[in-house]
């Protein structure tokens, strides 16, 4: 009976965190709009990604959200390299996970570090930061990592699946 109590609390402790990071209320119809201004803010940026090569991450996140463009959803890894973060800006799974049937593409935002991150701590605050959300916990742990490349991916159109970044 202990056992069954203790993990009906961890489960509905665990959804309740969960729960504090709602989808962002937008319908499959309103995506396109959303792209598009996506697109139009990230394109003050992308002419000038070379710019913020050899910079720190809180350079290029300052520029981000100098153009209002707001990061919602990030990926550390992969573990072989531990130089890769990406960044994207959509955190609705009904759109992401293709519950609708379109031919949409979702952009998003590769960064290439110089050095290797350690990617054991970026999964232990991957995992407890409400996984792939991106939050202050995640900001703090790669702001300092100098940027060696950028890609903006999925940022030629809406249905525009080519696989050459900007």
């Amino acid at each position: 009976m202990k056992t069954k109590l203790i993990i009906l609390l961890g489960f509905l402790s665990f959804n309740s965190v969960m729960a504090q990071i709602p989808d962002d209320p937008m319908t499959i119809g309103e995506y396109p709009t959303f792209y598009t201004q996506t697109i139009n803010k990230l394109n003050n940026i992308i002419p000038n990604k070379t710019t913020y090569y050899g910079q720190p991450l809180s350079v290029f996140l300052q520029a981000l959200n100098q153009n209002n463009i707001i990061v919602k959803e990030y990926e550390p890894g992969p573990f072989n390299s531990a130089k890769l973060l990406q960044l994207s800006f959509l955190w609705n799974s009904e759109i992401r996970t293709g519950r609708y049937n379109n031919n949409y593409v979702e952009p998003y935002i590769n960064i290439y570090f110089q050095q290797p991150f350690n990617f054991q701590d970026a999964t232990v605050i991957f995992n407890n930061n409400y996984y792939a959300h991106w939050n202050s916990a995640a900001e703090n742990f790669y702001k300092n990592l100098i940027i060696e490349k950028i890609e903006f991916w999925y940022v030629k159109g809406l249905t525009d699946k080519s696989n050459d970044p900007k």
